[in-house]
């Protein structure tokens, strides 16, 4: 079964000979895109093959494991199970290969159209795994881009129904677990999955799928999870020295003041209060007439390696307007760079908009 990102052809009808496929070709073995955020039909990473294939792990020799450590991403798995790499891109979403018992490829298929259906016609690009009994497969992937932004264990909107938030390598991630046979499973009994952070990235994720068919599953779920708990981020995750915060809100409120003025008022120093009128507040434009607010800025390193700024801006109600405030977030690199910005909880009103 092939995952489609040919969306056009539930829109075409056609009156002549069905469309088929053939073979476009799948990616080289063992590649790896220098970026798999790169815009552009689904197609075979270009990058070559990779730098190194999976090693016998230096670490558990003893328990007859091999070490996989590419794109950023460390695990060991069990030495009778195959690596099956890919490098497949599919937009912003690249899969690294597959790894177990069973089978696992990505292809990419040609849509041939019939006479009469000259609109139809692209590519087809998707996994497809194949398990007997007692096999499994583990599909890995890494999505670079929206629409996923950074985990967060608060925020419960991002769990779908049955998942849960768990801690993988350090940082957030998603757990969840679907048994029987569903669409897309690739006729797996059970199906284990885990969404993982990818450090200093708030777009990027990687993606541990797991697909088991019985007998045996006990057995087969325990490596998966033992995969799963010997995952590591190579190179590390940084680590943030707090005696630089103040460093770093200096460098990137310098920069986003550069491209906004409306950040003004904030103050640079961390922890601090600075009082301004204003004719801009970020995110929401020009005002139509002066408005007195009070800013403030905070930072604190955040586990993915970056520093997170927590600004806000309030003002006091008047008789023309009651009060509120607005909490805009900066993320910034480890030297102070602004790596993005964006909005934090909305306000009921705008003084003086529209």
């Amino acid at each position: 079964m092939l995952l489609s990102v040919c969306a056009l052809l539930a829109a075409c009808g056609s009156s002549g000979p069905a469309w088929s496929f053939s073979a476009a070709g799948s990616a080289p073995p063992g590649t790896a895109p220098a970026s798999a955020s790169t815009l552009g039909a689904a197609s075979p990473s270009p990058s070559g093959p990779p730098t190194g294939s999976p090693t016998p792990s230096a670490s558990a020799t003893a328990a007859s494991l091999t070490r996989f450590d590419q794109d950023g991403l460390a695990f060991d798995y069990p030495a009778s199970w195959a690596w099956m790499p890919s490098g497949l891109n599919m937009h912003y979403m690249t899969i690294l290969g597959f790894v177990g018992s069973g089978s696992g490829t990505a292809t990419c298929l040609l849509i041939t159209p019939g006479p009469s259906d000259s609109f139809i016609s692209g590519t087809s690009c998707g996994a497809d795994v194949k398990l007997q009994p007692g096999q499994v497969v583990v599909q890995v992937r890494r999505q670079d881009g929206p629409p996923h932004g950074p985990i967060d264990p608060s925020d419960p909107s991002q769990l779908e129904p049955g998942a849960r938030f768990v801690t993988v390598a350090g940082l957030p991630a998603i757990a969840s677990t679907s048994v029987g046979h569903l669409p897309n499973a690739y006729n797996s009994e059970l199906t284990l999955s885990w969404q993982l952070s990818m450090p200093q990235e708030l777009y990027g994720s990687y993606s541990i799928e797991a697909y088991l068919h019985s007998p045996g599953i006990d057995a087969l779920q325990a490596q998966v999870e033992a995969l799963v708990a010997s995952i590591a981020y190579d190179p590390p995750v940084p680590v943030l020295d707090p005696a630089n915060a103040s460093a770093a809100l200096a460098a990137g409120l310098r920069e986003q003041r550069s491209n906004d003025a409306s950040f003004a008022c904030f103050p640079a120093t961390p922890g601090t209060a600075a009082r301004a009128t204003v004719r801009a507040l970020p995110g929401y434009g020009t005002l139509g007439k002066p408005l007195e607010v009070t800013c403030s800025s905070a930072i604190a390193p955040d586990p993915l390696g970056l520093w997170r700024v927590s600004l806000t801006e309030a003002w006091a109600k008047t008789s023309s307007h009651s009060a509120g405030q607005i909490q805009p977030i900066l993320w910034l690199s480890s030297d102070g760079s602004v790596v993005m910005s964006g909005g934090g909880p909305q306000p009921s009103s705008i003084p003086f908009s529209g």
